[in-house]
């Protein structure tokens, strides 16, 4: 039983990726924060997405991303750190 079955139902996509991170976090790291920095991002699009905020129409990447929701208020410091890291990490990775 993943910790992330609860998604299925809205977000089947989103379930599926947290049960991959979820099943290779102790087999293969690597690809356990490729995972988990995909789930991330898929996360922010849906954020921007539902809150009607249109992506960046210039260098649309992740961070601008991240970036976009912290000036609309939509991501407390917590969240934001937490996406920083996995950001970082899944470039490492």
């Amino acid at each position: 039983m993943s910790n992330f079955n609860f998604l299925e139902s809205h977000w089947n996509y989103l379930a599926k990726l947290g049960d991959l991170a979820e099943k290779n976090v102790y087999s293969d790291s690597n690809t356990s924060i490729i995972k988990q920095g995909m789930l991330a991002e898929v996360m922010a699009k849906y954020m921007l997405a539902y809150d009607g905020i249109a992506e960046p129409e210039y260098d649309n990447t992740h961070a601008n991303r991240i970036r976009l929701l912290k000036q609309n208020d939509l991501l407390p410091y917590e969240i934001d750190n937490t996406l920083y890291i996995l950001r970082k990490a899944r470039n490492n990775a």
